[in-house]
Parts: C-alpha cells; structure tokens; sequence
C-alpha cells in the first residue's frame, strides 16, 4: 500500500505530463504552413476542451487569412460541448471589437451555430447587441453565421430585423441589413408557401421600404431564390403574385441600371474586369450573338459588324456599356492575362462617369491587344481593392476604406480557366488546351471561389460573371455568380 501512495504522485505528475505536450503538439500544429494542419490543431483543441485550449484556438483565428482554413477551424466549435470552454468563448468572442477581428468572430459563432448548444445559441444572442455605426460588427458575425447554420429555428432571431425595417434605417450599418436579408433567405426552407410566407413578407417589407439600391436589390434577390420567380424589384409585383398566385413576368422590373452583356450594375460604383489573354484573339462564334443584347434591340444595340474574335467581342460590349453609363455613376475597368493592371494606370480609383472620362478610357478600350495566360484570382482581388481615391493595399475583406468605398458591382470577364495567379512562383502541370499552369494555390477554382467567398462575406459585392466562348471554366463561373450575389451570363 505505501509503494502505491508513492506512485500515485508520480502517475498524476506523467499523466498531467503527457497532457500538456499533447496541447503543445496541438497549438503548434495551429502555426503550421499547411491549411489542414492548422484544421487538425483545432480539431484536436476543441476536444480537449479546457478554456486553455479554445483560448488557443480563438487567438490563431484573429491571425488566420485563409479563407479556408478559418472556415473549417470555426467548424470546429460545433464539436464543443464543456461548458468551461464555451464560457471561455463566451468571453473571447463577445470582447471583440476590432474590424481585424471579425472574420475569427464569424468563423467561430458559425462552429457554435452548427453546434447547437444552448451556451452557444446565447452567444449569437449576445453578438446580436453588439452593434456598430458603419463597420462590420459581431451583429453582422452573428448574423452571417446563423444563416450559415441553416437552423430554421433561429429565423426567429433575424425576422423581425427585416420586418421592423423603415426608411430610416437605411441610414444605419448596411452591412448588418445585408448580412440579414442574406440569412434569411438561407434559412428559408425549400418549398411550402405556408412556411415561407413569413420569410417572403419580412424580405418584401424591405424591398418596399428601403430607397437603397443595394439594399432594394439583395431583397429582390432573396425573394428571387425563395420563389424561383425573377428578382423584381417592384413591390407590387409581389403582392399581386402571393394574392393571386400569378402575375405578368414582364411586369416586375420598375428601376433602369446600366448593363454589361445584359447584366445589371447594382450600385452606382462599377468595375469591368476583361480578360486579354492570349486566346482571346481565337474566333467569336457569332451565330451566339446574331441579336444585340446589351443594348435591347437591333436599332440601339452594340455594332456587331466588325467582330472577329473574342476581345472584338468584348470591346463592342464595353465600349456600348460605358457610353450609356450615367455620369452619377463612378467606374473604372482592368485588365488581366498573367498579370492585372487598371487599363489606365493614370487613371486610378474609381472615376466619374463624365465624358472625359468616358472618352479617354474608351481608347484605351480600343488599344486593347491579347497575350499572355489567365489571373482570375489576382484579377478579382485586385478590383475589390479600387476605391475612389485609388487601391487599398492591405487585404480588402475588411479594409475600412475599401468597404465603405469600393465597388458595388463588378463584372467579371473571361474565356478560358485560371492558368496563373499572383502567389505562383513556378509552372507546375499542363493542361492539354491551355499549356502551363501555375503552381499557386489560387489557379484551382475551388480555391479561388473559397477565398473570394471569405473576401466578400462583409462586402457582399455583386459579381456578375461572363463566360465567352465554348471553353470558359462555366462551372467556375457560374459558382462565382452564385456565390456573390450576381448572373451568370454564357456568350460567343
């Protein structure tokens, strides 16, 4: 018996031991350079589950970028259960209040949202309140992550937002009303007008009380996914359609905007992104464009006569977009192949739509020649970061400037698939149509989507996407559409 109550000590000393270089090899794999050795960190963190751990945890998100690596390392919390680690989180979490805090905040609060605990629903609850004037804010976090959570139960924490809506709070942070209007129509379920109904009678009151463009639009999206009808924009429209079941399609539409291969700019802040690559001089195939479509009729549309190749293509297309651009609105174009550049790298940020401007870009237009592979990534990047008075530097996810300045729309341009991106260093496989491809992370698409998706969860741009031609990635575009908000469009 004495020889045991000796060992006793000795045991606890190498089990206590043994648990604290277990949490050591954990946090350290938080630090590793590979995206699925940090998911394995926190997996292994969130079943440990002491407040040491999820402090741990909670502190490498502030400092994650990768769109997704964060995401899945948030993922982790639905796992937690001990109740001293979601007090911890409880504590962390609600204590945020820098802007470069709140992607660790929605990655996180979108964990506990999955997890379904009742510690971790009083913690989206609590981040409800937490308000901000103009940034984005833990009310936005929570938000986006109880529409991540697809728990129709928690609509009942967004829909009364939406249907105490007025005019006024237009005014207001405009990225918690997105965040939202998005929510709920992710929490809507997928069929049954009876259940729906509340989902479509909170958005609608915000389509008809908000004289936001943005905010009209997003409604009017919601509404579109819900149903399955078009986004109409015209309240009325709505109303007739749930009294009667039925309603004129070409009735909806009530506001005229600007368009780019019969897209719609949403805002009046707009960045073209064409694709100059080197096959873009291949042939148009014109039998896909015999009737003008930017420009609704045969009298007033683009002049097609002349188009030869690609890039003609998207010239006509460009040059009749920016002629019928209104001068309220601001605007500027770039350019990508392997590189990406504003097209006038004199002209920066985003400009006036006066003549001047029009004209002297325009030409630029004109000048434009094809060469060189395809930066899709760089490209996207590059137009969330214009701004009026020229490009943010830092990561534009969050940058304040770049948020409450930026574009409203982009349309985004291409033929082809991404071949090279801005953290290639080397030409890592061919591709039997495309030749080299970069060895960077973001020349796969699913990479490019994941981390366009963490750079506009806040934002919430419009991206339409426009596929020219038989060999555009479609899939990849069409996911970009999707994702962001916008329309894809297929052409020749």
């Amino acid at each position: 018996m004495a020889r045991l109550l000796f060992a006793l000590p000795l045991l606890l000393c190498l089990a206590v031991g043994s648990t604290n270089a277990q949490n050591a090899n954990s946090v350290a794999l938080l630090g590793a350079k590979e995206p699925e050795h940090r998911v394995e960190g926190a997996r292994r963190l969130v079943k440990d589950g002491d407040k040491k751990s999820i402090l741990a945890l909670l502190k490498a998100l502030t400092t994650e970028q990768d769109g997704f690596a964060g995401r899945e390392m948030g993922l982790t919390l639905k796992d937690l259960k001990d109740e001293d680690g979601l007090t911890q989180a409880e504590r962390t979490i609600t204590g945020w209040r820098k802007t470069e805090e709140m992607f660790a905040a929605y990655w996180a609060l979108t964990g506990l949202a999955h997890g379904a605990t009742e510690k971790g629903d009083a913690i989206l609850k609590t981040a409800l309140t937490k308000k901000h004037a103009k940034e984005v804010s833990l009310a936005a976090c929570a938000l986006e992550a109880i529409g991540e959570s697809s728990r129709i139960e928690l609509a009942e924490q967004v829909l009364p937002l939406l249907t105490a809506y007025a005019p006024e709070h237009d005014k207001g942070n405009v990225f918690e009303t997105l965040s939202a209007i998005t929510a709920a129509r992710k929490l809507c379920p997928a069929d049954g007008i009876d259940v729906q109904k509340p989902f479509i009678m909170a958005l609608l009151n915000v389509l008809e009380q908000s004289q936001d463009d943005r905010i009209k639009y997003f409604a009017a999206l919601g509404l579109s996914r819900i149903t399955g009808k078009p986004a109409y924009l015209d309240g009325r429209w709505w109303r007739n359609w749930l009294l009667k079941g039925d309603a004129e399609e070409h009735q909806g539409k009530s506001v005229a905007a600007p368009t780019f291969f019969n897209a719609e700019a949403v805002g009046k802040r707009v960045i073209f992104a064409i694709d100059v690559s080197g096959s873009m001089e291949w042939p148009a195939d014109m039998d896909r464009v015999r009737n003008p479509v930017t420009g609704k009729g045969a009298e007033k549309g683009p002049d097609y006569t002349g188009v030869r190749t690609k890039l003609d293509l998207a010239k006509v297309e460009l040059l009749w977009s920016l002629e019928h651009l209104p001068e309220d609105y601001y605007f500027n174009i770039i350019t990508y192949e392997t590189k990406h550049k504003l097209i006038d790298e004199s002209v920066t940020g985003l400009v006036e739509a006066n003549s001047a401007n029009k004209f002297k870009l325009s030409n630029a237009v004109r000048a434009l020649k094809a060469n060189g592979g395809t930066n899709i990534h760089g490209s996207l990047i590059r137009a969330f970061g214009v701004v009026r008075k020229g490009q943010v530097k830092d990561d534009p996810a969050l940058d304040r400037t770049a948020m409450l300045e930026g574009a409203d729309t982009i349309f985004f341009m291409t033929d082809g698939s991404p071949s090279w991106s801005d953290d290639s260093t080397t030409y890592g496989r061919v591709d039997p149509k495309w030749g080299s491809i970069g060895n960077g992370r973001f020349c796969e698409p699913a990479n490019i989507l994941a981390d366009i998706a963490r750079v506009n969860t806040f934002r919430k741009i419009v991206i339409h996407a426009i596929a020219i031609g038989k060999d555009a990635d479609k899939d990849l575009m069409q996911k970009l559409a999707e994702q962001n908000h916008g329309t894809f469009i297929e052409r020749g």
